[in-house]
């Protein structure tokens, strides 16, 4: 049942407009999953709305060597639906072992040309971007897409329903 969702692709060198999610690598044996075996999970309940994306950027925690940065990134080969427990065999007991998540399957990982270090934010989740922004930014604030098309029509929806309150 969780095995039958997969969605595979094969991707080439990256463009600048594809898109990148940048996610946290919170713990060394995470990195080393992301290293050896070539795989990320989310949980399905903490899931970002833009999860699909072409790559995956990672973020490290103050518990990594490069903490509080992204050097690394890594083509998405595939999603799969999963329970923790089919991840994470040796965790079978886990509070969260039934829990669905989804395994990003991952192409070889890459080192970003310069570290992205984080100067001001440290707590971060997830950042949807674009390959241009993560090969170009100095600072992990410039990776958020501050005045997308999105973000200027949530702008006038907001404004369009604060007028509508006010002769209502």
């Amino acid at each position: 049942m969780w095995d039958d969702y997969v969605i595979e692709g094969t991707f080439g060198a990256p463009s600048p407009v594809e898109r990148v999610l940048v996610v946290i690598v919170p713990s060394q044996r995470d990195w080393e999953l992301v290293q050896h075996e070539r795989w990320y999970r989310i949980p399905v309940a903490r899931a970002p709305a833009r999860l699909a994306a072409e790559y995956l950027a990672f973020y490290h925690t103050s518990k990594m060597e490069e903490r509080w940065s992204i050097c690394h990134y890594a083509p998405v080969r595939g999603y799969r639906l999963c329970k923790r427990r089919e991840l994470l065999p040796a965790e079978a007991n886990h509070p969260r072992a039934e829990q669905a998540y989804y395994k990003i399957e991952l192409g070889p990982l890459e080192t970003l040309p310069q570290p992205i270090p984080s100067l001001k934010l440290r707590r971060i989740t997830f950042i949807a971007t674009t390959m241009e922004r993560l090969l170009q930014a100095r600072d992990v604030s410039e990776l958020w897409e501050h005045d997308s098309r999105t973000d200027q029509l949530r702008r006038v929806l907001a404004i369009s329903d604060w007028l509508w309150w006010q002769y209502y």
